[in-house]
């Protein structure tokens, strides 16, 4: 496994709802690379992720494909491992209960 270099962004879904999004963006890279994230300190309760989506751009005429990441939670860290899509970025949009 490798890792990745990311651009992590953070937002509210709703002001005071309970709930962050936390969006990680990053540059083409092959299967099996890997992320780690610290929940807690991007908003998320270490046992409160709900979900997690991935797309990546292709690099045939930049069209929008579903990614299947592989997830673990381990003592509040989110490992997401890419899966075999292949493009010029991918995005995963992390969903959770905040802090």
């Amino acid at each position: 496994m490798v890792a990745f270099t990311t651009s992590v962004v953070v937002t509210e879904l709703q002001p005071n709802s309970g709930y962050k999004e936390i969006t990680v963006t990053t540059p083409l890279v092959g299967s099996g690379a890997t992320v780690a994230l610290t929940l807690k300190d991007h908003g998320i309760t270490a046992t409160g992720l709900l979900s997690v989506e991935g797309i990546s751009i292709s690099t045939v005429y930049g069209v929008i494909v579903t990614e299947a990441p592989t997830t673990v939670v381990s003592a509040g860290v989110l490992t997401i491992t890419s899966g075999t899509q292949t493009g010029s970025s991918k995005t995963f949009r992390i969903t959770g209960e905040s802090n």
